[in-house]
């Protein structure tokens, strides 16, 4: 995948802009609160219809305006597409070559996004959501069709949620709904084990080349344990049963998906209890990297999208970053407050643009 063309017309802090972009490696670049991220969100609201920092559309749109637009030109398997995405009165619309998109799978079949920002360190150090949140994100960016694998699990428990917080459940629907739900989590369950078996060997190599060494583990902890489809499904009706009593008297649900977690260790000790800052953000890149070199290995080469790197690696990890970059051959977009940070980047692919005030200035 290839972007050719960044616009936006009272997105975020920016001045209404239109971008050719030539290069495969762009960089953003300016002072502390310009706009530089604003930049990159474009690229992502455009790419997956959601914000990089804020869920509500409203926050998009620039203030006292009411309504917003972001546009990109996607070159992938030698066909050129049209993107936009429209905001206003709280709805987004997403157009592809002018026409209103009706099936989300078209769209997001030619163009996928992989970001790294700083809040990303939340995914080792913080709360188990993160690190589910992360591998939904991971096989949605192999897959989009797992959109609708996690809507289906959500709607679902929201369903038995519900019941249980009924003066008088019924038990017989909640026995059919604990079906849907060991039906639905396995399914969950399954794709979030298969996208993590196939990052796992690229991870732990991506993690050598930037850590520059260090043994880690990742293991997928589920109570829809098992190899297969169906053992998965018995194992979570078995756990559902089991806690069938205690989500009764305390009216909310205490097993599936949404209790899952994700190990991350570093020499056989908890990264988020014991990681240094160096070594979360070093283990945070080598995740997002590994969904690029696995994407590659698909035939697919999503957009990757990189914030504030000067202030989130060092420069031995940031070199280590910028060889690996090189090589996977996908196009990165980058903020950064000082591009001499990023001064290993090939000068014949590189295009710059300084960001003041909201206003995109290439080749500054």
């Amino acid at each position: 995948m290839r972007l050719s063309r960044l616009a936006a017309v009272n997105f975020r802090n920016l001045e209404p802009f239109e971008l050719p972009v030539d290069a495969r490696f762009v960089v953003f670049h300016g002072n502390n609160a310009q706009g530089k991220t604003n930049a990159l969100e474009a690229i992502w609201l455009t790419a997956t219809l959601r914000g990089l920092r804020s869920r509500k559309h409203r926050d998009l749109v620039r203030w006292r305006e009411t309504s917003a637009t972001v546009a990109a030109d996607v070159e992938h398997d030698g066909i050129t597409r049209a993107y936009k995405v429209e905001l206003g009165g709280g709805q987004r619309k997403a157009l592809l070559d002018g026409k209103v998109v009706g099936d989300q799978a078209d769209y997001f079949a030619g163009i996928r996004a992989i970001a790294f920002t700083p809040d990303d360190a939340g995914i080792v150090a913080g709360e188990p959501s993160k690190r589910r949140g992360w591998l939904d994100r991971a096989a949605f960016t192999a897959a989009p069709a797992h959109l609708s694998v996690v809507r289906t699990y959500a709607r679902t428990l929201a369903q038995k949620s519900a019941l249980l917080k009924q003066e008088q459940p019924d038990l017989d629907l909640l026995e059919v709904l604990n079906e849907g739900v060991a039906r639905e989590g396995a399914r969950l369950a399954h794709r979030r084990a298969a996208i993590l078996g196939e990052l796992s060997p690229h991870i732990k190599t991506l993690h050598k080349t930037i850590a520059g060494g260090g043994q880690m583990s990742l293991k997928y902890k589920t109570a829809a344990a098992g190899e297969t489809l169906e053992e998965r499904t018995v194992a979570l009706a078995d756990r559902l049963a089991e806690v069938r009593d205690r989500e009764l008297q305390r009216q909310t649900t205490l097993a599936g998906p949404q209790t899952d977690d994700l190990q991350i260790q570093l020499s056989s000790r908890s990264a988020r209890t014991y990681g240094s800052r160096g070594q979360v953000r070093s283990l945070v890149l080598s995740l997002k990297l590994a969904e690029l070199v696995a994407a590659r290995e698909r035939g697919q080469t999503p957009l990757f999208l990189l914030d504030d790197l000067s202030s989130e690696l060092d420069r031995g990890r940031t070199s280590h970053l910028v060889e690996v970059l090189a090589e996977l051959g996908t196009q990165v977009f980058v903020t950064t407050t000082d591009p001499n940070h990023i001064d290993g980047l090939p000068q014949g692919e590189t295009q710059t643009v300084r960001v003041a005030e909201g206003a995109l200035i290439s080749g500054d």
